[in-house]
């Protein structure tokens, strides 16, 4: 049989080019290499029955300033089961000391948090809201749409005093715009720690940006919890697909993207069958992995995509299920928020901690200095779990390569190291004892690169958020068009070719075929 498109890979941002397409009549064909969906937004029952565990992806920061969400474009909330929570305390740090502070979506209540630590920093971070706000306009109304040209952005920033500042801290790092605005080690580490979700480094140059409107962002758009879990997006989108008539089929890995007289036409599975699309592929493909999909892609072209840098560090998820939650030392606020935070107290022994990771290390000898995070949304939506228990999700930081043998070393040193990262948490939870502890799985950097051909490195963004990789040159300025160069009507997006995160970017690609087609994106959206 044929189709219209036919759509590679069934992560999030691929569902929703996918779900427009199928909206303005276009027959759709998702193929995924999987026995499930949705890529990195998934939420399974993996330790026991009832316990519900978002695998990668939990918090669902910038899809809340996408219109996708905001105006329902496609009836996800409305027509197809959606359901978002936004409580009002996002994120702590609580720091080895058993103190803490809570960011809320309230500005007042996030300076009062700070105040008890520095009031001096309180007054400067209303400040630093209140200007980051400012600048989310501008930046939002690009993150859903095909990019503009880098150089054309740069140009309009470079035409006020605002803009140029603007520039300047997309060109610094996060630590030396802290550094500016700060005085108090605890609201720095406070800071970066959220701002290391991008999984890059606080010393780095070209990430100022993500520091500058982190603030507005979360006061302005809220992190949103979805009922059922992270997956619940997913699952709306797929009853939207199947409700235009679009099919689905798991474990169907694309070997290669078809190519005849310049133009993709379908694609070949690895089991050897071929399937035609009349008017276009979208494939969610690393950039990478370009050059062995499709056969005579041009040499400029694979080599720059192939350039592509990862993050600075990866991610590890230690997915727990317990008899009762947590009881946190430092109080049962500093855990009551969508995402806490765990950390040294000084800002010397923070930094440190990256010094490991860019070595290949995950401690030094003779510390035990580390930096964690941990999401439990049950606590928010109590159907995530039976009656009484928890389900939490520890995560760490940590370098692909290890020190000694490398990626392949975390196969080895899988308990080890898990073993290692729970010690570090209990230190501030006072209750999870082995008695406590019903199960747990522990997902290596190198674990994390096997569930998606996106996660290279273990990067669930793809690609890192740096200033050479952001905007209209993310990842590479020319497939940032959302095309591959000489093949037409080849398509791409996903979390290295879009907007990292859970962003529903795809609705950019949507907007590129859409132009390419002579459909009106504008009516879809009505």
């Amino acid at each position: 049989m044929d189709y219209d498109f036919i759509v590679i890979g069934s992560g999030h941002n691929g569902l929703t080019t996918a779900a427009y397409l199928a909206k303005a009549g276009q027959k759709v064909l998702i193929l995924e290499r999987n026995d499930w969906f949705g890529g990195g937004v998934v939420t399974k029952e993996i330790l026991a029955p009832g316990f519900k565990f978002d695998l990668h992806s939990s918090l669902h920061v910038n899809i809340q300033a996408n219109p996708l969400i905001l105006n329902d474009e496609l009836g996800l909330k409305s027509k197809f089961g959606l359901n978002y929570l936004y409580p009002d305390a996002v994120y702590s740090t609580i720091f080895d000391d058993q103190t803490s502070l809570i960011t809320y979506k309230d500005v007042d209540r996030t300076c009062a948090s700070i105040a008890r630590i520095s009031p001096r920093d309180a007054e400067a971070y209303r400040r630093f809201a209140a200007m980051s706000m400012k600048i989310v306009p501008l930046v939002t109304q690009s993150l859903f749409v095909p990019a503009p040209p880098q150089g054309q952005f740069f140009a309009l920033l470079d035409q006020s005093v605002e803009g140029q500042e603007i520039f300047r801290a997309l060109q610094m790092s996060k630590l030396e715009i802290c550094r500016e605005w700060f005085e108090s080690d605890k609201l720095i580490i406070h800071l970066l720690k959220f701002a290391a979700e991008t999984l890059t480094a606080p010393e780095e140059k070209g990430t100022g940006f993500i520091l500058y409107t982190m603030p507005g962002m979360v006061h302005t758009y809220p992190i949103g919890i979805p009922v059922g879990g992270s997956g619940a997006l997913v699952d709306a989108l797929i009853r939207c697909l199947k409700s235009y008539g679009a099919e689905l089929r798991d474990q169907a890995s694309v070997e290669k993207v078809l190519v005849e007289g310049g133009r993709a036409v379908g694609v070949r599975l690895a089991a050897g069958e071929t399937i035609r699309a009349r008017n276009g592929v979208v494939g969610q493909i690393h950039p990478w992995l370009l050059e062995s999909m499709i056969d005579g892609l041009d040499a400029g072209v694979a080599s720059r995509a192939k350039r592509v840098q990862t993050g600075a560090f990866s991610i590890m998820p230690q997915h727990i299920a317990l008899n009762e939650p947590p009881k946190y030392r430092a109080g049962e606020n500093a855990g009551r928020v969508i995402l806490a935070n765990y950390a040294p107290s000084t800002l010397e022994r923070f930094l440190r901690v990256f010094d490991n990771y860019r070595f290949g290390d995950m401690w030094a000898p003779g510390s035990t200095d580390t930096i964690l995070a941990s999401h439990m949304q049950c606590q928010f939506d109590p159907t995530q779990v039976p009656a009484g228990k928890a389900a939490i999700t520890v995560y760490g930081f940590g370098p692909f390569d290890l020190r000694n043998g490398g990626a392949a070393a975390w196969d080895e040193r899988q308990q080890e190291i898990a073993d290692w990262l729970l010690e570090r948490y209990r230190h501030y939870a006072s209750n999870i004892t082995n008695e406590n502890i019903i199960g747990r799985r522990f997902d290596t950097p190198l674990e994390v690169s096997r569930h998606s051909s996106m996660f290279q490195r273990g990067d669930v963004s793809g690609a890192g958020e740096y200033l050479h990789q952001i905007g209209g040159h993310r990842p590479t300025p020319e497939l940032s068009k959302l095309k591959v160069p000489g093949v037409e009507r080849l398509y791409l997006t996903g979390t290295a070719i879009n907007v990292s995160s859970v962003s529903g970017a795809g609705r950019a690609t949507a907007i590129k075929v859409c132009e390419d087609l002579r459909i009106d994106f504008d009516k879809l959206t009505r």
